[in-house]
């Protein structure tokens, strides 16, 4: 299936779009409009030869916070990627991903792996000239439904531990 991304400007693509779950498909229908007139945030969405909406995804500049040093540890052992031990900051620039969701019909074809590709090498163009090493995102994760798994899958690691109390873990990897 050949896919296209392009910036959401018309939200009348997203009027039949579900996703399945409930708590996405009610923030798309309801307040994703107004979320992305008050947020700096980018919303995109696939689609296929046919038109048809198969995917959406907001992204936004971020920061990814690595204060404690098993954190920072972590990158050092999962990415290979050392930061000084004197660096100056404990926040790093990163692109986010926000309400990544594919249609229904189109769930379990890999669509989700394809849309993270595609964000990728967005952030790569984005990014081209800046520092920004990382693409963040918070994976959601209830008794019902986990993302956590499919962002492992796509090279994502957790900067936390899966709190029962919370619905969404934050989860990193490097633009490369």
């Amino acid at each position: 299936m050949e896919l296209s991304l392009k910036p959401l400007s018309d939200f009348s693509v997203l009027t039949d779009f579900r996703c399945g779950v409930q708590i996405m498909d009610d923030f798309i229908h309801h307040n994703l409009q107004s979320y992305v007139q008050q947020c700096a945030c980018s919303p995109y969405y696939l689609y296929d030869e046919n038109g048809s909406t198969v995917a959406f995804f907001v992204i936004r500049f971020d920061g990814l916070v690595l204060v404690k040093e098993d954190v920072r540890n972590k990158l050092d052992t999962q990415c290979g990627l050392k930061l000084p031990d004197t660096y100056p900051v404990d926040v790093y620039p990163s692109i986010e991903i926000e309400y990544l969701a594919v249609a229904e019909p189109f769930r379990l074809q890999g669509i989700g792996t394809e849309c993270i590709e595609q964000i990728a090498a967005l952030v790569d163009e984005i990014c081209n000239r800046t520092d920004i090493q990382f693409i963040s995102v918070s994976a959601y994760h209830s008794a019902e439904y986990s993302a956590i798994g499919f962002y492992e899958k796509c090279n994502f690691f957790p900067l936390e531990e899966v709190n029962e109390s919370k619905d969404s873990i934050r989860m990193y990897r490097t633009r490369q």
